[in-house]
C-alpha cells in the first residue's frame, strides 16, 4: 500500500459510525477555560470531555485560536479529553514578542501544557502551523505522543509562503465595527464552509480596540517569525504513527512533499479529503472527523 488514500474509499466500522451518529445533546456545549505558565507566559486553553479519557490536544492554524475547533472538539469529547490551546500570541494567551514564535517555541508550550495537566499518552492534532508544532512536539517527546495528525501542512515552509505573510504584515490588520463584518472578512471567497464557522471564529478571535473598532486577538509579530523552514529531521526522529490530511483543493502539500514523507516513513498515512481546501475541519467536518477517528482507532486509542 503506497499510503495515499482517498477518503471516499474508507470503510468505517460499526463503532466508528455509531460514534459519529451520537446526539449532540449528550455533549457539553461550552468548554472549561484553563491557564498555565510556559517560559514566563500565561497561556490559555479550553477543555471538553471527561478528565479520565485519553487526551487529544488540538493546535490551531496560524492567526486563529483555540475556539476554531469548537464543533469538532464537542463531537470528539464524547470519547476523548479534548484540550484546545491558544498558542502563544493568539487568542487569550500572552504575547511573546518578535523572535519567540518559532515552531520549537510553540512545541515547548505544548510540553508545558502536558506537564501542567499530567497528560499521557497523548493524541496530538494540528492544523497548518499547528500541524508542524504537533510534529515537533511528538518527535521531541516520544514517551508522550502516541498518535500525530497534521492537517494540510508539510514539513517545509517555502520562501513564497513566508513572503506572503510578510506582505500582509506590511499592510497592517483590517479593523471592523461588527463581528459580522469580521466573519465576512475571514470567509473571503470560501463558500464550502458555512458562515456560522466564521462568525464563531470572529466572536472568539477579535477584541474591542481603544478606537472602538474590532481587531484580531493576536500579536502581529507572529507573522515576522514565519520564515522559510524544513522539518524533515523531525519526521525522521518521529516514533508515533503519523497521518497527514490533505485538502483536494489545496496546494500546500504538493507531490514532492508527499513523496518525501513516504520515502522517510513508508508507514505514513496520507489521506486526501475531497472538496476541501486548506482548513479541512471547516470545509468538510464530517469527513475530517471520520478520518481522525479511524486513524486513532487503528492505533489502539
Amino acid at each position: 500500500m503506497n499510503g495515499r488514500l482517498l477518503l471516499g474509499t474508507l470503510v468505517c466500522c460499526g463503532s466508528l459510525m455509531s460514534a459519529l451518529a451520537r446526539p449532540h445533546e449528550s455533549v457539553a456545549q461550552e468548554p472549561q477555560d484553563g491557564y498555565f505558565e510556559s517560559e514566563g507566559l500565561r497561556l490559555h486553553y479550553v477543555e471538553w470531555g471527561a478528565a479520565s479519557a485519553t487526551p487529544l490536544i488540538l493546535l490551531h492554524h496560524i492567526n486563529t485560536h483555540a475556539r476554531t475547533w469548537d464543533h469538532f472538539a464537542r463531537n470528539m469529547s464524547r470519547d476523548y479529553r479534548v484540550i484546545a490551546l491558544d498558542m502563544r500570541g493568539h487568542g487569550d494567551s500572552d504575547w511573546a514578542g518578535e523572535g519567540r514564535y518559532t515552531t520549537e517555541d510553540y512545541a515547548r508550550d505544548v510540553a508545558a501544557l502536558a506537564d501542567h495537566l499530567r497528560l499521557r499518552p497523548i493524541i496530538v492534532l494540528g492544523g497548518s502551523t499547528g500541524g508542524r508544532v504537533a510534529l515537533v512536539f511528538a518527535a521531541q517527546h516520544p514517551d508522550r505522543a502516541r498518535v500525530v495528525i497534521m492537517e494540510d501542512v508539510g514539513a517545509v515552509r517555502p520562501a513564497s509562503i513566508s513572503r506572503g505573510f510578510a506582505e500582509r504584515l506590511a499592510q497592517g490588520d483590517p479593523q471592523f465595527d461588527t463581528v459580522e463584518e469580521w466573519a465576512r472578512q475571514l470567509q473571503g471567497q470560501n463558500r464550502r464552509t458555512p458562515l456560522e464557522e466564521f462568525l464563531n471564529d470572529a466572536r472568539h478571535g477579535t477584541k474591542r480596540l481603544p478606537n472602538g473598532k474590532l481587531g484580531l486577538k493576536r500579536d502581529p509579530a507572529v507573522q515576522r517569525d514565519l520564515v522559510p523552514l524544513e522539518l524533515w529531521h523531525y519526521v525522521e526522529q518521529l516514533r508515533a504513527p503519523l497521518m497527514v490530511m490533505i485538502g483536494s483543493e489545496s496546494t500546500i502539500v504538493g507531490k514532492d512533499q508527499q513523496d518525501r514523507f513516504l520515502e522517510i516513513r513508508p508507514t505514513i498515512k496520507l489521506v486526501t479529503i475531497p472538496e476541501a481546501g486548506h482548513i479541512i475541519v471547516h470545509d468538510q467536518p464530517e469527513a475530517f472527523e471520520r478520518a481522525v477517528r479511524e486513524f486513532i482507532a487503528q492505533n489502539g486509542l
